[in-house]
């Protein structure tokens, strides 16, 4: 991601590229709004967007947190081939391997695979399918050419 320097003082302008899953989340997610987990049973927000994150927050305390934008913009990679892959969330720092939960603990040692592919589906990047076990695909036609954006900091 190009810069300019940030060793002088005052407003920085930075070229930063707007990946496809963050355009595809900013576009159909609202800050706030409730969302349902896969199974339908609870309930979680998105707090904000963040230049470097998607903060989510999750559990009944609303948990802070954070997932960058680059674990999230990695996620088509995993499913290129077109097949599914178990969401496969555990509450531990161990995952399941092949499934979207130990993709994301690369990033986040924290359960988030099934908040993140509701967000995820959401903004039409993944299908998911909720039989047990959960399991998402990339969505058919997800557009991944990634948009430059100019910004001050």
């Amino acid at each position: 991601m190009p810069m300019l320097d940030t060793r002088t003082a005052g407003p920085k302008t930075a070229l930063m590229t707007v990946g496809p899953v963050e355009r595809a989340i900013r576009s159909s997610v609202t800050a706030g709004e409730p969302l349902k987990t896969p199974t339908g049973r609870g309930e979680f927000r998105v707090a904000q967007f963040g230049p470097d994150a998607l903060v989510l927050l999750l559990g009944a305390k609303g948990a802070w947190t954070p997932l960058s934008w680059r674990a999230l913009e990695d996620v088509p990679d995993l499913r290129r081939g077109g097949g599914w892959i178990r969401v496969g969330s555990t509450f531990s720092v161990e995952a399941e391997p092949g499934t979207l939960d130990e993709h994301l603990k690369r990033y986040l040692q924290r359960a988030t695979a099934g908040w993140v592919a509701v967000v995820l589906e959401r903004a039409g990047v993944v299908e998911i399918d909720r039989a047990r076990p959960a399991r998402v695909r990339l969505r058919s036609g997800f557009d991944q050419a990634p948009e430059p954006r100019s910004t001050v900091a």
